[in-house]
């Protein structure tokens, strides 16, 4: 069950996104910024590094299925202030 600290997940898809193929970019600016609408095709640069020092927690894990899209059950747990994903859900009955 993985948990990573806010920094480390947000490095970690600041690296996914910097070997992004470009026709992905868009779609992870467009989750970052949805009021804004680039011309121009996104620099994997320039998101990863907005990535890195402005995302917080929860647009993180927002953003984790755009970037992660085969990971699931993704949250951030304010107790511990972790972000997780892939784990069994708790208490949940099909």
């Amino acid at each position: 069950m993985p948990a990573l600290s806010r920094e480390a997940a947000a490095e970690k898809l600041a690296r996914r996104v910097e070997t992004a193929k470009p026709s992905d970019l868009p779609e992870i600016y467009a989750e970052i910024f949805p009021e804004k609408t680039s011309a121009d095709t996104p620099v994997a640069s320039d998101i990863a590094r907005h990535i890195r020092s402005s995302l917080e927690a929860e647009e993180i894990v927002d953003l984790w299925n755009v970037v992660f899209p085969e990971d699931r059950n993704v949250w951030y747990d304010e107790e511990s202030k972790s972000i997780h994903y892939n784990e069994e859900m708790v208490g949940y009955v099909d």
